[in-house]
């Protein structure tokens, strides 16, 4: 059971813009798993990859038919993988750290209020080498613990002038690459797992489905203009941590 509510909590937090990794190790902490757990969230990545496909097959599609959009995916990733690996490489050792943790929730929070006013009119064909090296940045940023890809990305394709709808689309099209990259990097890992297959199984099946819930609600919040209401979530949850 305790797998399957990790299972859900890896579902929703992956694509809602509060910080999955911020939110597992809260509760990693509460429930008091002491075992590795990464093998595990490694496993639970082709759960989220297989939602993703599923929920926006149509965006995925025409996408390969837009030559300039997959030339900037590949940018994305590039600029993404420089990143994530130097803040891997230099400040993994303080991933784990509650007040660090806490203070990037709560900054997830204020960049996702920064964006209530915004609003866009730009196509995602219409997307530049500029736009896709902040967006490649940002994705980086993103393996930080409590920082969210999807909430730092969708936010900054809005303030890059793109439509809600295409914001959406180009953050999670260039989440497939960076999934696939971040999965066959942690491989080996879940080869070496001693890890039951009724808690993987279950995991697995719980994210996929609150996967795609939570991609229907982002997306949802994001043409309802609600979107940066996340904000206050990750503010409360940030103060709320800090002192219990």
């Amino acid at each position: 059971m305790k797998f399957i509510f990790l299972g859900i909590v890896q579902g929703l937090t992956e694509f809602l813009p509060v910080s999955s990794s911020g939110h597992l190790y809260i509760f990693k902490n509460i429930l008091n798993l002491t075992q590795d757990l990464l093998p595990f969230f490694v496993f639970l990545h082709l759960a989220t990859l297989l939602a993703i496909l599923i929920f926006l097959h149509k965006e995925i599609i025409a996408a390969l038919g837009k030559k300039n959009v997959l030339i900037q995916i590949g940018v994305i990733t590039c600029i993404t993988v420089v990143f994530g690996f130097t803040i891997d490489y230099f400040l993994k050792d303080i991933f784990e750290n509650r007040y660090l943790v806490i203070f990037l929730l709560f900054l997830n929070g204020v960049i996702l209020l920064s964006i209530r006013k915004d609003k866009g009119s730009r196509d995602s064909i219409d997307i530049s080498l500029k736009d896709s090296f902040i967006l490649g940045a940002l994705q980086g940023l993103a393996v930080l613990p409590g920082i969210s890809r999807s909430g730092i990305t969708i936010a900054g394709a809005l303030k890059r002038g793109f439509k809600a709808k295409e914001a959406f689309a180009l953050s999670f099209l260039m989440a497939i690459p960076a999934i696939i990259g971040a999965f066959v990097l942690k491989f080996n890992q879940l080869v070496d797992s001693d890890m039951s297959a009724s808690a993987m199984a279950g995991g697995f099946a719980a994210a996929l489905l609150f996967g795609l819930l939570a991609l229907y609600i982002v997306r949802k919040a994001l043409l309802n203009r609600k979107f940066s209401n996340f904000g206050y979530y990750c503010i409360i949850a940030s103060i709320v941590i800090l002192f219990i």
